[in-house]
């Protein structure tokens, strides 16, 4: 998959911009404030539909312009393709794939498959589980859509179970209601639950490789919170909530299934999470977005578009290498203030402003 050119009109502090993208590793350089970040959004915006930076659409809009408009034009083993996206302050926004309109945003999620990576991404290994279940949805969508209307479901259905624990109705009423959704969540629980499992599997093994290579000395592991060894799952979530439907009912919420699970990142044997160092935590996040392109390309046939913000001034010299190494195989666009010293052919692309400038501006 390779992006070829992005086009940008009034995109935060873009007001016309087109931008040409080659193989391999692309440096967008500049000074800080630039817009060099704001370049990643846009194409990040046309894979999931939103921005990574949970901005809202108008946010997006330059400050002086009521529409923002973003094209990309990109190459799959499928042939070209193009994505554009109209952002109105008065209206929502409206999407079109090969000039046909895309009515629902899960219709847009896999055409053009990314990973992300920017300083942000430090939560994924120390914030709250709700990152790391976020991490897991948006990158299994990418490769199965069936996952992703699965999310959609389960959603729903867990609303309406929890409105039912929180009304003021009799235990009795309650269960009664209950009876009708809550087989409905476990089955949906159960197929989302598995293809996670699965996905980690596939990525501990990809992960600790290359982790091994970037580090030498540590050993990285990486487990889904929901054990599946003992029971299946549909007897262990039916056991949870058989067990604790009065814990519900106080509570007035749904307190098992993938909505409350998490992944746990361990080095040598301890979490992540409270035992490794910033630099540690960095290194394992990066690691799992370098393992993730694997994932995706054996799913999807090809490599996705890797995007790398900021990453390595927060490496040293020698994994900055070793993670460069990594990545010139497959596109990427790198964010920094200036390129480090590399014995391969990479593509420069200065931002200034807003603007994308040669060595004449």
């Amino acid at each position: 998959m390779k992006i070829n050119t992005i086009n940008l009109n009034n995109f935060r502090n873009y007001e016309n911009a087109s931008v040409s993208l080659e193989d391999g590793i692309n440096f967008i350089v500049g000074k800080n404030a630039q817009g060099k970040t704001n370049l990643l959004e846009s194409i990040y915006l046309l894979s999931v539909g939103k921005s990574p930076k949970n901005s809202k659409d108008k946010q997006i809009i330059k400050f002086d312009s009521n529409i923002a408009r973003v094209e990309i034009n990109f190459t799959t083993r499928e042939g070209n393709k193009t994505i554009q996206m109209l952002l109105d302050r008065a209206n929502k926004k409206s999407i079109r794939v090969n000039n046909l309109n895309i009515l629902k945003l899960a219709e847009l999620v896999g055409i053009l498959s990314v990973v992300y990576f920017s300083p942000d991404e430090l939560k994924l290994i120390k914030e709250v589980p709700e990152d790391r279940r976020t991490f897991l949805d948006v990158s299994i969508s990418q490769f199965d859509k069936t996952y992703l209307y699965d999310i959609i479901k389960y959603d729903k259905i867990l609303k309406q179970r929890n409105t039912i624990l929180k009304t003021n109705a009799s235990r009795e009423t309650k269960l009664e209601e209950l009876k009708l959704f809550t087989p409905q969540l476990i089955d949906t629980a159960e197929q989302i639950i598995i293809k996670r499992v699965k996905f980690i599997e596939n990525l501990k093994n990809i992960a600790k490789n290359i982790h091994k290579t970037i580090t030498e000395t540590e050993n990285l592991e990486i487990f889904y919170s929901f054990n599946t060894e003992n029971k299946s799952i549909k007897e262990q979530l039916n056991d949870l909530f058989e067990k604790n439907i009065d814990k519900e009912i106080e509570l007035g919420y749904t307190c098992f299934g993938p909505h409350r699970d998490d992944i746990i990142f361990k080095i040598n044997g301890l979490d992540c999470k409270y035992y490794a160092s910033q630099g540690q935590q960095r290194t394992v996040a990066l690691v799992v977005k370098l393992a993730l392109m694997e994932v995706i390309k054996n799913q999807i046939g090809e490599y996705p578009i890797l995007l790398l913000d900021d990453v390595l001034s927060e490496l040293d010299y020698s994994r900055q290498n070793k993670m460069l190494e990594l990545t010139k195989n497959y596109q990427t666009l790198i964010t920094c203030t200036s390129i480090p010293k590399l014995n391969f052919e990479y593509n420069e692309i200065k931002i200034k402003n807003g603007r994308v400038v040669t060595n004449d501006n």
